[in-house]
């Protein structure tokens, strides 16, 4: 779990936010460009960058046995992860090499052979082409017969893949001191619960704008998420090209002048993990969440997988009910009234003159994911 130390910094922190009505500010507030939303250039440039960057594409344990894989291209890119004997992980593009057909559909399954549905190319599950048609290709070349493998690392449960072949990945490189954190909790040891995929007419960045700051939540989710958490005294940190911005609950309220309590504290708190460039892990005191939007083909719409981790015991029998009941409710809400709102800015931005929008003090996250964003795309 978090260190302790940490914990108590961060208790103490908002104890005296809640004390004088305060909250995480920035230096000023900062006008940002609406037109990042929604301008093809500024997409295009921002998915050459994804493509060398360690992105979240599943979760290590619904390939947990050997030759299981998944199939997806959420990333833009037809992908295939599959569990080698060994218990290693290996990517590839899910493209044949003989004529470009996708090799397998999207979804999950176990094969210790991949057919291509067009002509009958035959792989094995590391990616060496198995069978073909030998008098058509009597000097087929090897090197230009197997799957084209990308980069993939298991990590913190999570499948972390570039969809650039030939780079290399060092996901707790990537991650710096946020990889210490994340490991301070029981990740490893925790399954996909359930995940789903949604596509929708927004910019996939207001995925990620609306876990990034607070300040929305009494007016937007008045009758949802607001009788429950704060909109201010949120602690924000950067970490490196990531942060952390936790959200507080109004029960914190009954331990503010009490002393220190770990499990009080942690029950108190949702834990936000904004981990560069696309992803939110939230903790919710006893389960992760795991938000990963993508870009599609126009600025306007994105796809955005959503996982669910727990422990095994969290799993099944009297537990679906209740996963069932907090995947509606989170589903709904996110649709209801974050999304509905997305859409109306998504429509509305291109018609502001300067399409300049204002990022305030008291957004400090949502300053900082942008001003990372926009470091990284500008020209070198």
């Amino acid at each position: 779990m978090m260190e302790l130390t940490l914990q108590r910094k961060l208790y103490e922190e908002i104890v005296d936010y809640l004390n004088r009505n305060g909250t995480s500010l920035a230096a000023t507030a900062q006008p940002h460009s609406g037109a990042t939303y929604f301008d093809p250039a500024y997409m295009a440039r921002e998915k050459a960058l994804m493509a060398t960057l360690p992105v979240i594409v599943g979760h290590g344990s619904s390939i947990a046995e050997p030759y299981q894989y998944i199939a997806h291209d959420d990333t833009g890119v037809p992908v295939i992860v599959v569990r080698q004997p060994d218990g290693r992980l290996k990517a590839f593009l899910n493209i044949c090499r003989h004529r470009a057909a996708r090799l397998c559909p999207s979804g999950q399954g176990q094969a210790k052979l991949f057919a291509c549905p067009y002509h009958g190319w035959t792989y094995r599950p590391d990616g060496r082409l198995h069978a073909l048609l030998k008098e058509g290709f009597p000097d087929i070349d090897d090197a230009q017969s197997h799957l084209v493998e990308l980069p993939v690392e298991e990590r913190h449960g999570l499948i972390w893949l570039i969809t650039t072949p030939g780079l290399d990945i060092d996901v707790a490189a990537f991650l710096g001191d946020l990889d210490v954190e994340l490991a301070s909790f029981p990740m490893r040891d925790f399954q996909l619960e359930r995940a789903e995929v949604l596509e929708y007419d927004i910019n996939w960045k207001f995925v990620l704008d609306g876990f990034l700051e607070v300040y929305h939540i009494p007016k937007l989710h008045s009758n949802t998420i607001a009788p429950y958490f704060f909109g201010r005294h949120s602690p924000f940190q950067p970490m490196g090209r990531h942060g952390r911005l936790l959200g507080v609950r109004k029960i914190f309220d009954d331990i503010k002048d009490e002393p220190f309590d770990s499990d009080r504290f942690l029950r108190s708190v949702a834990i936000n993990y904004q981990v560069f460039p696309n992803s939110f892990f939230i903790w919710q005191g006893d389960h992760f969440e795991i938000w990963t939007p993508y870009p599609t083909d126009v600025p306007g719409r994105c796809k955005v997988r959503i996982q669910s981790l727990c422990t095994p015991d969290m799993i099944g029998g009297e537990w679906t009910r209740r996963w069932d009941r907090n995947w509606k409710i989170l589903i709904d809400t996110v649709k209801a009234e974050d999304w509905a709102m997305s859409q109306e800015v998504q429509a509305d931005l291109p018609h502001l003159p300067d399409h300049q929008v204002l990022f305030g003090r008291n957004e400090p996250a949502l300053q900082h994911f942008h001003t990372e964003l926009d470091r990284a795309l500008a020209p070198a």
